[in-house]
């Protein structure tokens, strides 16, 4: 029979598995949003993405006084704190994850007419696909306890930033635009503003696998780097 103290921190996961479902399904609801021609069906996603926006606030608000409750009542152990705090850490980059996903939408509806988005849509695609499968496998590692889809999500992070940069250069040298270049400009500030919201997204899932390798470890590797901390980690194995 389970103590108190363990069902509290099962909650906590509970609550944390279901925001994190909620994120992994506005990503997709978004990757969708990018390919969708129909009006009817663009405005139904995002009327969805808008309704599980509100839920992901709920979300991270419900796991901090869970958070709060359960070391105030029942006193967890130092094992079962490590993992309440890495939630707490990787709820709030969820959130995060979730203004990008609405910041992007918002952006995509501004240009989505444009000559350059047409140009770039499928470029983008690939990107927030890299950025899923990041966030999917920081998440993995946690919910596993796999310090491997951890450090394969830090370490994937450098290929995002570069192609960040490798985008807006393409971006140029291909799109085929008017003289209106007040347009054109709006139109690549808007671009630039997915480009670096998807990054962010990227940034958010190497967050949350580095607290997923704090929860397995009790190891915090935000200042010391990755390579110092694997040697630490075969050390004491």
């Amino acid at each position: 029979m389970k103590t108190m103290r363990e069902e509290s921190i099962l909650d906590i996961i509970a609550t944390f598995e279901e925001m994190a479902d909620t994120i992994l399904a506005q990503l997709k609801l978004l990757e969708r949003y990018m390919d969708e021609h129909s009006e009817e069906e663009r405005i139904r996603i995002k009327s969805e993405i808008n309704s599980n926006e509100t839920r992901i606030d709920r979300f991270e608000v419900l796991i901090s006084e869970k958070f709060i409750n359960s070391i105030i009542l029942y006193q967890p152990v130092a094992s079962d704190i490590r993992k309440v705090v890495a939630i707490s850490r990787m709820s709030i980059n969820l959130e995060r994850i979730g203004d990008r996903v609405i910041n992007i939408l918002n952006s995509i509806d501004n240009i989505n007419e444009s000559v350059e988005y047409k140009a770039m849509v499928e470029v983008l695609n690939v990107m927030l696909l890299s950025g899923i499968s990041m966030v999917e496998k920081a998440l993995l590692s946690f919910i596993n306890n796999d310090n491997e889809y951890a450090i394969w999500t830090i370490k994937n992070d450098e290929v995002v930033d570069d192609m960040n940069s490798k985008l807006l250069i393409n971006s140029i040298s291909k799109a085929k635009v008017s003289d209106k270049t007040k347009e054109m400009l709006l139109s690549y500030i808007d671009l630039k503003n997915i480009i670096t919201n998807l990054e962010r997204i990227a940034d958010h899932a190497t967050n949350i696998a580095e607290a997923s390798i704090y929860s397995i470890h009790g190891t915090d590797i935000r200042h010391s780097g990755l390579d110092s901390t694997l040697g630490s980690i075969n050390e004491n194995k």
